[in-house]
C-alpha cells in the first residue's frame, strides 16, 4: 500500500466534498474517510503492460451504465515497471474509488486520464480488478 499523500492525485482528493481528511500524531498521520459510509481510504500504485494499460484506459474513460458488461472478464496483471501505472484510492468497503492512469513517456510517467471517481457498483467492480 502506498501513502495516500504521496500520490499525484492527492490534491484532487483533498477537494472532494465526499471525503473527510483528518490528521493526528502532530500532523504525521493523515486519515481520509468516505463520509457517506465512514470507511477509510487506502491507496495503491501498480504497473501494467501496454496492452492491459490501453484496455484499462478505455474502461476508466468509458465505464457505462452496465459496468459488468464493460469489464467482461478483463483482469489486468500487475507488472513491475510497467509501461502504464495506475494510482488508486478506494474505501475499505468498496463504495468509493478514485483512479488516475499514467503512461511512461519521455523518461517519466505522465497522466493519460484525468482523475475519475466512482461510487457504488462501479467502484466495487474496479476495486476488485485493481487491488
Amino acid at each position: 500500500m502506498a501513502s495516500i499523500k504521496s500520490l499525484q492525485i492527492w490534491d484532487e482528493i483533498c477537494t472532494d466534498a465526499r471525503l473527510s481528511i483528518s490528521k493526528s500524531l502532530f500532523g504525521l498521520k493523515t486519515t481520509v474517510t468516505y463520509k457517506p459510509t465512514g470507511s477509510k481510504l487506502n491507496a495503491n500504485i501498480a504497473g501494467y503492460s501496454p496492452a492491459d494499460g490501453a484496455q484499462l484506459k478505455r474502461i476508466i474513460e468509458n465505464l457505462h451504465e452496465n459496468p459488468v458488461k464493460d469489464l467482461g472478464n478483463f483482469r489486468p496483471k500487475p507488472v513491475p515497471n510497467g509501461n502504464y501505472q495506475v494510482e488508486v484510492c478506494a474505501s475499505e468497503d468498496g463504495e468509493y474509488l478514485a483512479v488516475m492512469l499514467y503512461q511512461f513517456i519521455h523518461l517519466g510517467y505522465e497522466p493519460v486520464t484525468g482523475t475519475h471517481t466512482f461510487e457504488g457498483e462501479k467502484a466495487r467492480l474496479l476495486k476488485e480488478i485493481l487491488y
